[in-house]
């Protein structure tokens, strides 16, 4: 895809802007099988469309503080939604060395970034060292200037391309506002500007700790990172995971999430941490239900292509879009297929992998 914005061209703090959020959205009839091996709840009825915004969140006080799960000794996660798949408040966590603290998540907001700054505060008190984001998605770096002003340096992958940018950063802040309202994104400035960039593994030594990041390639996006802690085995996998399974390639490629899902079940984790929803109790189930969605819409989209089916034609199969929510399940499992049927034109055509938009 080709007119995204680098969303380091604007620096500007966020004062006003209100619009609405563009979407599309379905979900495949023929692959149902994947509904029983995602383990999907019973589809709810579209809600009316009107001009309420649709909010994600739940609002931010300066008080707010979120729940906490320590995962091994000095590692805590600080536990977004659950049940609301790439919805919902991401899981974001950090790292306590008596070197200092390294955080992990950008948060939707400023106002969520200082909620689990507060939290983080409830056990340590030590200078936070390094923030590591995700990926380039408003969702997972619109706080990072939080942590920015408390003193951390930003581990990021330098490629900051997103398909929320493509219209250019002030757009991006406007369509965010119509996601999380205006209050939460006062004090907003872009600091997503790697101070240390990542664009393959990489390793931290701080306070005797070793906290590896890792770049898995363009699998959900091209700046994707992972945090990966190997005495204690906890890898915190950013949006290459999501609780239900239906980790989003619009920004990324299907191919590279195979081999992401791979590289993952080779560090055999412990623990591992979604970008969005509940840790799971046993981590490879987690990505093989991943994988048996990626693999299964790879076949049947390859199929459409070898039958000469349309584009257009194949996407008919699916459910309504959700309006105004572009990551619901719906909304994932309709813009991953048109992502995924323009790979197998690709691929039928003989051309190269291409592994970000």
């Amino acid at each position: 895809m080709s007119g995204q914005a680098d969303s380091r061209a604007s620096g500007r703090a966020v004062t006003d802007g209100r619009t609405g959020r563009r979407a599309d959205g379905g979900f495949h009839r023929s692959i149902p099988c994947i509904l029983s091996a995602l383990s999907i709840f019973p589809a709810r009825p579209a809600p009316a469309q009107d001009s309420i915004p649709v909010r994600a969140f739940s609002p931010t006080t300066e008080s707010t503080q979120y729940p906490l799960r320590q995962l091994g000794p000095g590692v805590f996660a600080v536990l977004g939604d659950s049940g609301k798949g790439a919805e919902g408040r991401p899981n974001a966590g950090f790292v306590d060395t008596r070197g200092g603290v390294v955080a992990i998540g950008g948060l939707a907001s400023p106002a969520q970034a200082r909620a689990v700054i507060r939290t983080l505060r409830t056990r340590t008190r030590r200078p936070i060292r390094y923030l590591i984001l995700y990926a380039h998605h408003p969702d997972m770096m619109f706080g990072a200037v939080e942590f920015k002003r408390a003193g951390a340096r930003i581990v990021a992958h330098p490629d900051t391309r997103v398909l929320a940018g493509e219209s250019g950063p002030d757009q991006m802040v406007a369509d965010w506002d119509g996601v999380v309202g205006l209050q939460e994104l006062l004090g907003f400035e872009f600091a997503n500007t790697p101070d240390h960039p990542v664009t393959a593994w990489d390793t931290l030594r701080v306070g005797g700790a070793d906290i590896v990041v890792i770049h898995p390639g363009s699998a959900h996006s091209a700046g994707d990172l992972m945090m990966w802690l190997p005495r204690e085995r906890v890898l915190f996998a950013g949006d290459i995971l999501l609780e239900d399974g239906v980790t989003m390639v619009v920004d990324g490629n299907s191919a590279a999430l195979l081999r992401a899902l791979a590289l993952v079940d080779s560090l055999n984790p412990r623990i591992i941490v979604p970008g969005h929803g509940r840790i799971p109790v046993e981590p490879r189930a987690l990505t093989q239900i991943t994988r048996n969605y990626v693999t299964a819409l790879r076949d049947s989209m390859r199929a459409e292509v070898q039958r000469g089916t349309p584009m257009r034609r194949a996407l008919d199969a699916f459910p309504p879009a959700d309006q105004r929510r572009p990551v619901s399940f719906n909304s994932r499992q309709r813009r991953n297929a048109s992502r995924v049927y323009r790979e197998m034109e690709r691929q039928a055509m003989g051309l190269p992998e291409e592994e970000s938009p």
